[in-house]
């Protein structure tokens, strides 16, 4: 278990310090922590909804702590599109 527990310690600290290089084009625009809907369950579940800038382009991220053995992280990335005049195209950031 302390092997296992460490052994995903250590990709997250990768996965964070590998992240960190390209940060400088990512921004966070809005952001929104709620419990599970699931209330009866005494769920240990947590979810973070944000909207980043990324290189220019809105992208919708979800992540969920406590899956697995609770100790896991669902993330799921969604870049937002939008319609003009019949073409379908990628949602850019506002430069307000």
């Amino acid at each position: 278990m302390f092997k296992k527990s460490l052994a995903v310690l250590f990709i997250l600290f990768f996965v964070f310090c590998s992240s960190y290089v390209f940060a400088s084009e990512i921004n966070e625009i809005a952001k929104d922590t709620h419990p599970p809907k699931d209330i009866l369950r005494q769920s240990t579940r947590e979810f973070h909804d944000r909207i980043l800038c990324i290189d220019g382009l809105k992208v919708f991220q979800t992540i969920a702590f406590g899956y697995g053995n609770g100790t896991g992280a669902a993330v799921s990335n969604i870049q937002l599109y939008e319609e003009k005049k019949g073409k379908v195209i990628p949602v850019r950031c506002s430069s307000k």
